[in-house]
């Protein structure tokens, strides 16, 4: 991988999105409801959340012989014992399976007792999954659409980039938390014996003593946090002054700073140049097209669900969707934070095997030159963000089904 600036970020997935590997885990019932499985049955177990009550009821119940289907009253058999039931997602099968707390499967009669008596819980179960499925597209298809506002206040940033000053360490709490720390294994006896005035004022001495020695260190470390946290807002805010005037230095580091915030769907890599006062280069790695999700999924009328593969062409067209999304959004960054800057060079590419020495290389699929007044007139909601690289001097190879050649991407040495 060759580096063409000098300053380079990761980025990566931030915790705005947070989709478990496993899939959906998740206890079948609202809140106060669960599903237990006796070898009696399947049974659905209810309570009155705060109260401690509770109630049972078989689920898969036989018609019985008798008048009115009553159990005799002398019946022998031993008392039901049951075990509460537990979802996962089991991504081979693409469905919901459920087992026992000792792991032990439902048979096929108790699992279909089961999603018949919770149907509609069973379904929430499946949009769960479903969302989670789609949401891995949908963040590539819609990065463009959380672009930077470019016209944001920078001093009103760089404040809340700090987010509120430490708080102030409260001798009151330390001692209330020592006087626990050493009463928490006290016996009964214990609790009596300091209840004469001599063991109390014993333990409140000791309580006092040691809570004064942590709240002086706290306090020492709160005034210094304060201190740095001044320092470094001083510092700030006289980079800013020189990003204002354009002094490109201060812009490099400048933008460093706040290069953290970005949130991408895929880990990637961004290099960077503030060439001048008006331009910046950002180079992109890009991820490969096998790395963008192929799934799709919905619940179909019947409440099941249903996972498919997207064509051929609807994954280029949404690998496309993320690489110019990619430029506007990282533009968008750069327009925003450093507000002499006319124009920001974006290039993407991707990583591939050179067969001729066994190496990884960088192919560049496109380059384009996103100015300011340029970017101010998109429709970020409506446009597809790779054609709209097309709205401003661009380099691109790319046929109507998004199929992506290798292009030569711009250069700060170009004349």
């Amino acid at each position: 991988m060759s580096f063409r600036f000098q300053r380079r970020i990761r980025v990566a997935p931030g915790i705005r999105v947070n989709l478990s590997k496993r899939g959906v885990s998740t206890s079948v019932g609202k809140r106060g409801g669960t599903v237990s499985v006796g070898t009696r049955g399947v049974y659905g177990n209810a309570g009155l959340p705060g109260t401690g009550l509770s109630y049972r009821s078989k689920l898969n119940k036989k018609r019985t012989s008798g008048t009115g289907g009553h159990r005799k009253t002398g019946s022998k058999k031993g008392p039901t014992h049951s075990q509460p039931v537990l979802t996962e997602w089991d991504e081979q099968d693409q469905d919901v399976r459920f087992t026992r707390s000792d792991g032990t499967p439902l048979s096929s009669e108790e699992t279909t007792a089961l999603k018949r008596a919770h149907k509609e819980e069973i379904t929430e179960i499946y949009q769960t999954k479903a969302d989670e499925v789609n949401e891995r597209t949908a963040r590539l298809l819609e990065l463009h659409q959380d672009a930077y506002d470019i016209h944001a206040d920078l001093d009103q940033r760089l404040i809340e980039s700090f987010g509120d000053s430490p708080e102030e360490p409260s001798l009151q709490q330390y001692v209330q938390e020592r006087e626990e720390e050493l009463t928490q294994d006290f016996s009964w006896f214990d609790k009596l014996i300091h209840l004469l005035p001599s063991k109390k004022k014993e333990l409140n001495q000791a309580v006092n003593a040691d809570a004064q020695m942590a709240f002086i260190q706290e306090k020492t470390d709160h005034e210094e946090a304060l201190r740095d946290r001044d320092e470094e807002i001083k510092f700030r805010k006289t980079l800013l002054a020189s990003v204002r005037k354009g002094q490109a230095d201060a812009m490099a580091d400048w933008a460093g700073i706040f290069l953290d915030e970005l949130d991408f769907p895929l880990e990637t890599d961004v290099d960077y140049d503030v060439v001048d006062a008006q331009t910046v280069f950002v180079d992109v790695d890009l991820p490969n097209p096998d790395k963008v999700p192929v799934k799709e999924a919905e619940v179909l009328k019947s409440g099941k669900l249903k996972i498919t593969e997207k064509t051929q062409r609807d994954q280029r067209d949404h690998y496309a969707r993320l690489a110019g999304g990619t430029a506007l959004y990282l533009a968008s960054y750069f327009l925003a934070y450093l507000p002499t800057v006319e124009r920001v060079i974006v290039s993407g590419y991707q990583q591939q095997l050179d067969e001729r020495n066994g190496h990884d290389q960088d192919v560049y699929i496109y380059s384009a030159m996103i100015t300011r007044d340029g970017f101010q007139e998109l429709n970020l909601d409506q446009l597809h963000p790779l054609l709209a690289l097309e709205s401003f001097e661009h380099r691109m190879n790319a046929t109507k089904t998004f199929i992506l050649k290798e292009i030569t991407p711009f250069s700060p040495t170009d004349s």
